[in-house]
């Protein structure tokens, strides 16, 4: 059978890109035209939604900072009572640090926060390179029926007015943003504090937007009011002063098809100052009502895009005469190195990984392809070594956590698990953590006739729960050499688990000392479910009265229950380990089911009723990982 050669794979790829290659190119010379004017579109509308968005950005780093001086006002003037000069003190200070207020005033309503004080309304306004004065609260003026007051008065929040002549203080064209003044607990008015923009600022701002050639921006209040624009012509209306009626188009006026939303617009309209269609992108600044409309004359790209079709057009036909011959060589040039790459891949798939490849001799796919299957070949190598490191390691980490657990069980009474049988007294207990290393704690000793022990559950699990758990024990242990009450060792751990608890952590524990002789049991509870009291008789659950979890307060009270056990009586103390164990539908192990497991338990010996009950607890639960820590403390009073 006769072998296909390389340079067959050639002439067949000479063959099939050049053929296609000339439909292809006729076809982008008919689609170019209209390939180009989706891109302007796309271009144009990037372009002018940019500058419509860092306009009104900056616009509202601005206005920003003028609401936050104005709201600081009102809130030093409501909370904490300044007399007048202090009051004009402030507003003088916030015009000093803030160049782009024109003016500021505190407007009162008459007699509310200061009982004596009527109508008063300092004005401080900028004027020749300094600051002036006037005094608002004049009856010529009377603030009380201006839209800055009476609006903010009437919506209960602030509120930018619309554009006006100020004629009682600075005597030009701004805007003003108020900030109604509260006082008292049903927050009633009492009055409102001021920060003027004068509108030749927003003018400045607005000359500075350079888009295309002739691409210009404006600013449009809510109700079509143009408040700053480069060149009234431009404008849909003849803008001559601000104090007339003149108005543009809204946004959806602009176009029809947009809805009113505060979400920046684009859209495509005719031009309203010159023949054509415009591209114009709107965008909403912040809570003043207003809009930066940006608008890009159409006409201006026509022409780069007649130009750019001619040129491309030229090149196309060039490439129309040039293709199939060079179509035919580069192949045969590029196809040549794939032998020798081909050779050495088929060694690499035998396994051997140390087979040379070639240099890659162009930076090209083939060349690229080259390196690629070079550094494969070295990442693989590398991969094997990092294999056999990484699983040594793993090794060496699952080597540590155990040593972990272990220590961690150290920490406890009998090493997480205990069964002692003494004259006067019998005890079970058992921690089974629900990963390596868990959050649960218990730890009993025994000072002469008195039998100290602990039950805890610390809020998270895993290798953070293990720790606060050994800080926990280790703390129950230091105190319990100063032989405290349950009470006072609760208070003191609590204190010190408060210091430095940056992650929030917390244990619920329950504390308690048993006098071996008499039965007197006292106990204290820091957040921890009830234990169980089980007697010849009955089961219940021994009321311990609840106080906050360790950790969580500094100071926090906790307080001794006392009480005598009967002879013979067992004491049941648990974690939510055992009450909430899920078993398979999801159901929960609960209180109920514990309650009512030992209440018809005839076992009354520590030891095998903890064997039983974490049997059962299995038996239910089988078929389903733990999900949380296990711990339980049983212990009897009386003699065996």
């Amino acid at each position: 059978m006769k072998t296909v050669s390389f340079r067959s794979l050639g002439a067949r790829l000479s063959y099939w890109i050049a053929l296609p290659g000339l439909l292809v190119l006729i076809s982008v010379l008919g689609t170019n035209y209209y390939l180009s004017r989706g891109l302007l579109e796309y271009y144009v509308g990037e372009l002018a939604q940019a500058t419509a968005a860092s306009t009104a950005y900056r616009l509202e780093t601005v206005l920003s900072r003028v609401e936050e001086n104005a709201d600081a006002l009102a809130l030093l003037v409501s909370s904490v009572h300044m007399d007048e000069t202090q009051i004009r003190t402030t507003i003088r200070a916030i015009l000093s640090n803030d160049r782009h207020i024109f003016g500021m005033t505190v407007a009162l309503e008459p007699h509310v926060l200061y009982p004596g004080i009527g109508r008063f309304s300092p004005y401080y306004y900028r004027k020749d390179g300094g600051f002036a004065y006037a005094d608002l609260a004049v009856d010529d003026y009377d603030y009380e029926k201006w839209d800055w007051y009476t609006r903010p008065k009437e919506a209960n929040r602030p509120l930018w007015s619309k554009p006006y002549l100020d004629t009682g203080g600075g005597g030009v064209l701004m805007t003003t943003y108020s900030t109604p003044v509260r006082v008292g607990d049903d927050h009633r008015f009492a009055g409102v504090a001021t920060a003027d923009l004068a509108l030749d600022w927003l003018q400045d701002v607005v000359r500075r937007i350079h888009i295309v050639e002739t691409g210009f921006g404006y600013i449009v209040t809510s109700d079509g009011t143009v408040i700053a624009q480069p060149n009234p012509k431009h404008i849909p209306a003849p803008l001559e002063s601000l104090r007339g009626e003149q108005k543009v188009s809204t946004r959806r006026g602009l176009n029809p098809d947009v809805e009113d939303s505060r979400e920046p617009r684009y859209f495509y309209s005719p031009c309203h100052y010159q023949p054509g269609m415009c591209w114009t992108a709107v965008d909403a600044l912040g809570r003043t009502g207003w809009d930066v409309v940006i608008v890009a004359p159409e006409k201006e790209l026509i022409a780069d895009i007649d130009a750019l079709t001619t040129r491309i057009s030229i090149v196309a036909a060039s490439g129309l005469l040039l293709l199939p011959l060079v179509v035919v060589l580069v192949t045969r040039w590029l196809t040549k190195p794939l032998s020798l790459l081909a050779q050495a891949t088929r060694d690499i798939g035998a396994g051997n990984l140390d087979t040379r490849l070639p240099d890659p001799v162009r930076r090209d796919e083939i060349g690229s392809l080259t390196t690629d299957f070079s550094l494969m070949r070295n990442s693989l190598k590398n991969y094997l070594v990092e294999l056999r490191e990484t699983t040594a390691k793993q090794e060496r980490l699952e080597s540590e956590i155990q040593i972990a657990s272990e220590i961690q069980r150290s920490m406890l009474s009998g090493a997480g698990h205990a069964d002692v049988v003494q004259d006067d007294y019998q005890l079970y207990a058992l921690l089974r953590p629900a990963r390596s290393v868990g959050g649960d704690l218990y730890y009993y000793r025994r000072y002469g006739d008195e039998l100290h022990f602990i039950i805890g559950d610390v809020s998270d699990k895993g290798v953070p729960a293990a720790l606060f758990m050994a800080e926990a024990i280790t703390l129950y242990t230091g105190a319990l050499g100063e032989r405290l009450s349950p009470a006072k060792i609760l208070s003191r751990m609590n204190d010190a688990l408060c210091l430095n608890n940056d992650a929030c952590m917390f244990v619920t524990a329950l504390c308690g000392r048993l006098q071996t002789r008499t039965g007197d049991l006292d106990m204290a509870n820091a957040g921890h479910m009830y234990p169980l009291l089980k007697t010849s008789g009955q089961t219940t659950k021994l009321v311990v009265e609840v106080g906050t979890a360790l950790g969580l307060r500094e100071d926090a009270p906790y307080a001794d229950v006392s009480l005598q056990l009967p002879p013979d009586s067992l004491l049941l103390m648990y974690t939510d380990g055992i009450t909430e164990a899920f078993n398979a539908g999801g159901e929960l192990y609960s209180e109920q089911r514990l309650m009512e497991f030992v209440g018809v338990s005839e076992v009354m010996r520590p030891g095998p009723l903890g064997d039983a009950l974490i049997q059962d607890v299995e038996g239910f639960s089988v078929g389903t990982d733990q999900s949380d820590d296990i711990t339980l403390l049983v212990i009897r009073y009386g003699e065996p």
